[in-house]
């Protein structure tokens, strides 16, 4: 917690709550300058030091090894017996200058990319593809390595060597698997040791064995990653141990499950801001949605958002100021840490001077940012069985320098995204929670909980859901979500059938061009809804209504676009139904990826609808337009209210030139308190109370971001 002295926020240890270690005492301001793209000790370390520093970075993963189209034994710049070649020890002139001024030092080790003749000296060391042959072709110019080969023996010795220099953390980029790999015998050999049956295919990613496989693979990198901490911690417990995490997306290729890995490892991270290709199709929100995913994997460690600072996928580029205030803004709004990469060259561009602002603020304001909690009512579900199990998600594997071919029907990333995209848009705070939160975890402090496509949902979840639902909670759930068991499988019936109100026909409708949806009746989630016909969604699941209430329909296909006025088909668009004390809103088509594609309002309306009456928000601005983010976070217990504002209103393209400042905004809180005041640019703000427990302040101006803290 923090209390204000002299004006300033000083940390002070929440009871019961001990900060152990470095990591954990204050948010972590991470700069990471790809020095393997060029000659390690090229610049001096006291340069170096005194260059990051002065931007006000308080830790680093520093680049001692390097890269000649992947890594070898010829490019360690520090004392090694695994050497292959006799370099500078630039780690050990680096270090005392680092220190010096307030830098901790994680290494960087790049534990997945190799160069090919390092390969060709080592076969025994790399990954397997399916059909036998050796795997090529990583980021072009090499291959990678089996973390269940005697390589792993290797990167051992490394690291004793690593931790015999007062460091202060190791980094791992990777450990990966590979879409095609790995079939090395060493994994064949474990597989049959603990299952008694040979490896199961990639190819068929649905059923019982590609679990088993995915799982794996998963506890493959678990077991590397406990054996490498141990290796760290027997000489340091106090250096901090971290990988590159998994993504918000499909894992199954990479094995990086983060349920499963966490547990090795002292902080949490992921490429949230790592944004690329044609801006304008990227979410503003991307960073914050990670941050909240990772929250939800990992609750009681630190979490960070690694940042690219170009614009992928080019090396040498670096984004306007405004666009990298807004990914550090939303990351520590979402309660991670920050991590930007750029190469040397960039380093001394006047759009670094942005960074150094938000490292200013952060330094000053890093008490306010410790020992938070979410105080959001609702809860969007990123569900990675599905992500990894779901036949329409076979398009999710992310890479930024290629743009993925799109499945088209189910589209995961596309449903989540525009229902985010409608969230955000609606300025309603909201976590994202995962398959194991609908299993395991409590549900009962959500009001709402949205259900994108979670097509992939085992009983276990389904049962809970519909327990949360009779006992007061409500849903919103599209398309698919519930027809196939954990392991991608196809039901017969939804499994959460009797909460949605509804019944499976086992028909796919689509892909419909110039279609549309049909409102009836005058209930409040169709409020605003003043056409007769509005726009239909690419695809729906053919259902027919069982319990539940039809507010729309879908109106039978056009054979063209001016082919007459639509008629109204059997084909239920939107149904509401009631299971206890609870309410599930169902859309049978894919309403996000509908959202993702075009923006249209009464789409966003639909949702927002859904929100009014399932989930009132606690903060509501009046003029206050819809590129706002709105996050709600707390501290003391609840006793202190932090209202973190995103703004990304710019020019209408991306990247983004200028954010547009907004003024005057009026905002209203459900809380009872006493003062308020911002902190980003520091001001007391006057509040009027307007009910019981809510009252009301003008914010006068702000830029990228802001928070009001409010007692």
């Amino acid at each position: 917690m923090c209390k204000a002295v002299g004006g300033a926020c000083v940390l002070v240890a929440s009871a019961g709550v001990v900060w152990a270690q470095w990591w954990e005492r204050e948010p972590l301001r991470i700069i990471d300058v790809g020095s393997v793209f060029g000659e390690i000790a090229a610049r001096g370390p006291a340069e170096v030091a005194a260059r990051k520093a002065g931007l006000l970075f308080n830790a680093e993963h520093l680049q001692i090894m390097g890269h000649q189209k992947g890594l070898d034994d010829s490019g360690f710049f520090f004392a090694t017996q695994l050497a292959g070649k006799a370099n500078e020890d630039y780690l050990k002139k680096y270090l005392p200058e680092a220190k010096a001024r307030g830098l901790r030092v994680m290494v960087y080790f790049n534990v997945h990319w190799y160069n090919l003749p390092f390969g060709d000296r080592h076969p025994d060391w790399l990954q397997i593809k399916e059909d036998g042959k050796p795997l090529t072709n990583v980021y072009e110019t090499g291959t990678s390595f089996c973390v269940n080969s005697p390589w792993r023996e290797w990167c051992f010795q490394a690291l004793r060597d690593l931790c015999a220099y007062p460091i202060d953390g190791i980094f791992y980029d990777g450990p990966i698997f590979f879409p095609e790999t790995c079939y090395c015998r060493w994994c064949r050999e474990k597989y049959r040791k603990a299952h008694g049956t040979e490896l199961p295919s990639k190819r068929e990613r649905r059923g019982k064995a590609f679990r088993s496989l995915v799982e794996f693979q998963a506890r493959s990198l678990a077991d590397y990653l406990r054996d490498s901490r141990l290796v760290v911690k027997s000489v340091n417990p106090e250096i901090a141990f971290y990988m590159n995490g998994g993504v918000r997306g499909a894992n199954w290729a990479t094995g990086r499950l983060n349920r499963v890995l966490i547990a090795e490892q002292d902080i949490l991270g992921s490429e949230g801001g790592f944004i690329s290709g044609d801006l304008t199709r990227v979410p503003m929100w991307k960073p914050g949605v990670t941050a909240k995913l990772l929250e939800t994997q990992s609750p009681t460690k630190p979490r960070v958002i690694f940042s690219a600072a170009g614009h992928k996928p080019w090396t040498f580029s670096i984004l306007p100021a405004p666009e990298l205030r807004l990914l550090y803004a939303d990351t520590i709004a979402n309660a991670a840490s920050v991590w930007f990469g750029f190469p040397p060259s960039e380093l001394d561009q006047p759009e670094m001077k942005a960074l150094a602002e938000m490292n200013r603020y952060l330094a000053r304001a890093g008490a306010w940012y410790l020992d938070t909690r979410s105080e959001a009512r609702v809860a969007l579900v990123w569900s990675d069985a599905s992500a990894n199990f779901y036949a329409g998600s076979e398009a999710q594997l992310i890479d930024i320098d290629r743009v993925p071919a799109r499945s088209e029907v189910g589209n995961l990333d596309g449903e989540f995204n525009g229902m985010a995209e409608a969230l955000v848009r609606s300025l309603t705070p909201f976590d994202v929670i995962d398959d194991v939160t609908l299993e395991q975890e409590p549900l009962t402090r959500y009001a709402a909980i949205l259900l994108p496509n979670t097509a992939v949902m085992s009983e276990q979840a389904a049962g809970r859901l519909r327990e949360y639902v009779r006992g007061g909670g409500n849903l919103l759930a599209t398309f698919e979500t519930s027809l196939y068991d954990e392991t991608g499988l196809r039901r017969n019936e939804f499994a959460l059938a009797d909460v949605l109100g509804v019944s499976d026909a086992r028909k796919i409708v689509g892909p419909t061009r110039w279609d549309f949806m049909r409102p009836r009746g005058d209930s409040p989630l169709v409020a605003g809804l003043r056409r007769d016909f509005v726009p239909s969604t690419a695809y729906h699941v053919r259902v027919s209504v069982k319990g539940g209430q039809a507010l729309a329909h879908f109106t039978r296909p056009l054979a063209g676009r001016y082919d007459g006025i639509p008629e109204v088909s059997e084909d239920p668009a939107l149904v509401v139904n009631q299971l206890g004390r609870g309410r599930a809103v169902y859309f049978a088509g894919d309403l996000g990826n509908s959202i993702q594609g075009f923006r249209l309002g009464e789409h966003l309306r639909l949702v927002r609808n859904a929100l009014r009456e399932l989930a009132p928000s606690p903060v509501e601005i009046a003029n206050a337009p819809q590129s706002l983010e709105v996050v709600l976070r707390s501290q003391q217990n609840g006793k202190r209210l932090l209202v973190h504002l995103v703004n990304f209103t710019g020019e209408m393209t991306r990247p983004i030139q200028r954010i547009l400042p907004l003024e005057n905004l009026r905002i209203r809180v459900r809380v009872k308190a006493t003062k308020a005041q911002t902190l980003m640019h520091p001001r007391a703000l006057a509040l009027r109370r307007v009910a019981a427990e809510q009252v009301e302040f003008v914010l006068p101006r702000m830029e990228e971001y802001e928070v009001v803290v409010i007692e």
